[in-house]
């Protein structure tokens, strides 16, 4: 199942790892249902948290150096999180919506911070977090990410370490796609019943700044991400 693939390998990040497009800001997919519906079979989600509640969560934008400000993704639905981070066209789609929906789906916000100059530094950053039922759902999470990323990419990859955090998991993805070389880190944990997630794109020729990443996330938990 190609649930999280395309949260490593999404299109906003190989654009910015290739310096192409005037933004990395993430665009909505169309799909063939109407705004605002879910997939069939889903169960109702739980309310939705206030965006103010999960913008206070997400990392300064000042986190990693060498970024842009970002503009703010309200997500409000499995259906809104799927649009935002998975590819059109992905079988797995309304797959994803449904376990986000049985998880208790209570919101989120996504920021894409492109980078400043990707020939020195990171191309992009992009931090979400979203709410769920509880404490376990949101620990099933993390680690359906990070499992179902590294079973689905045929890029090298290899776990990294998020010390402070508990139940944290991390992934290193070196990608070359369509003439582009670069590399991706991603981590990601649960607070209670939120999960937080962080990404870190970076071609080839600039330093990929994974400790950085791994500090940031450290930085996070201690702060909003640790509250109930």
């Amino acid at each position: 199942m190609r649930r999280r693939a395309a949260l490593v390998l999404s299109a906003a990040a190989l654009a910015a790892a290739a310096g192409c497009g005037g933004s990395t800001a993430t665009e909505a997919v169309t799909t063939d249902r109407p705004p605002g519906t879910t997939a069939p079979g889903t169960a109702p989600t739980a309310p939705t948290a206030p965006s103010g509640d999960l913008e206070g969560r997400l990392p300064p934008e000042d986190a990693l150096a060498g970024l842009r400000p970002g503009r703010i993704q309200e997500l409000p639905s499995p259906q809104a999180l799927v649009d935002a981070l998975y590819q059109a066209g992905d079988p797995s789609r309304e797959a994803a919506e449904r376990r986000l929906a049985q998880a208790g789906y209570g919101g989120g916000v996504l920021r894409d911070q492109s980078g400043e100059d990707p020939s020195t530094g990171p191309a992009l950053m992009r931090a979400y977090v979203i709410r769920l039922r509880d404490a376990a759902a949101a620990r099933a999470e993390v680690d359906d990410a990070v499992d179902e990323v590294r079973a689905t990419s045929t890029a090298p990859a290899r776990d990294v370490d998020v010390p402070g955090v508990p139940d944290a998991r991390g992934i290193r993805v070196d990608v070359s796609l369509a003439g582009v070389d670069g590399g991706v880190v991603f981590v990601t944990f649960p607070a209670g019943p939120y999960v937080h997630g962080l990404q870190v794109v970076s071609r080839s020729e600039a330093a990929l700044p994974e400790d950085e990443l791994v500090a940031a996330a450290r930085d996070l938990y201690a702060g909003a991400g640790a509250a109930p």
